[in-house]
């Protein structure tokens, strides 16, 4: 009697295995697929943004100065608060 009936030479256990591997490989390709399009679509979203902030920078280019200049200051200020601690 073997008591690990895997390594036994029943061969529906290797059926059954195969079956498994079968399933996981096809859940695996669909989830790739899925991320594949989420990715695509996040990465259109980005582009048309980039390209709204460019037109936005060109159409008011001081607004975006005073805009980069009050970011950097108050991560200045963070930076410096974080760093005394």
């Amino acid at each position: 009697m073997n008591p690990n009936p895997m390594t036994g030479e029943n061969p529906a256990y290797r059926d059954d295995i195969r079956e498994f591997q079968d399933d996981t490989d096809a859940v695996l390709q669909s989830a790739k697929q899925q991320l594949s399009e989420v990715l695509d679509g996040v990465a259109q979203r980005a582009r048309e943004y980039g390209r709204y902030a460019d037109e936005q920078v060109q159409a008011n280019p001081w607004t975006a100065v005073g805009i980069g200049f009050g970011i950097g200051v108050a991560m200045g200020v963070l930076l410096g608060i974080a760093a005394r601690r």
